[in-house]
């Protein structure tokens, strides 16, 4: 028996995850597939099982280290909401600004709440925003203010990367942004803690 041809998982995956992104998982075929991530279909159902199993670990990569990576980096500890401002901005911009989306929010239209190959992966996903988003409002605004406002920031974030895929300006999604985190710097308390750059810097 010949040996399988050895591989870059995670430049596979990233690849897979990027076709899946912007063609959908029902959309896409085995043969895009093959031209994405360079692997031929043997490689792919050897190593993945089929389709289904390539999608679900493309997802699970997507969301640990894409996602996951930029939420430790706009809204890791320390993070205040200027710098959370700056994860909602950042997805304005490339590589999600190309009119395709985020995995994630793709998975959750074409899914919905069904169960099975996207359900982990966007319960994942909610669960860290939820939490980033969480533990930077609660340092800023307090625990009341954090409760009222994490779904109304999730909400906001899938929205924009729902929006980004219509068309719509990218300067009418920026402004809507920069007008709920402005509400939200208004309740901040009268002395704010000094920005993660001034206490780095003292």
């Amino acid at each position: 028996m010949g040996r399988h041809r050895a591989f870059d998982r995670d430049k596979v995956l990233m690849a897979a995850a990027n076709a899946f992104r912007m063609h959908g998982y029902r959309d896409i075929s085995i043969v895009e597939l093959e031209r994405a991530t360079g692997l031929v279909s043997g490689s792919i159902y050897n190593a993945f099982g089929d389709k289904k199993g390539l999608f679900r670990a493309a997802l699970e990569h997507y969301v640990h280290g894409f996602v996951a990576e930029r939420i430790r980096r706009f809204a890791g500890s320390g993070a205040t909401i200027d710098d959370l401002e700056g994860l909602f901005l950042s997805v304005l911009e490339p590589p999600l600004a190309d009119g395709f989306g985020c995995l994630v929010t793709n998975s959750i239209i074409e899914f919905g709440g069904e169960s099975g190959s996207a359900s982990e992966g966007i319960a994942s996903t909610m669960t860290l925003l939820k939490q980033a988003f969480q533990d930077v409002l609660t340092r800023e605004l307090g625990a009341d203010a954090a409760a009222r406002s994490t779904m109304q920031l999730i909400t906001l974030y899938h929205g924009i990367l729902t929006l980004s895929r219509s068309g719509m300006p990218m300067a009418e999604l920026t402004l809507a942004v920069h007008a709920t985190f402005a509400q939200l710097r208004a309740q901040r308390p009268n002395q704010p803690p000094l920005s993660r750059k001034k206490r780095t810097a003292t």
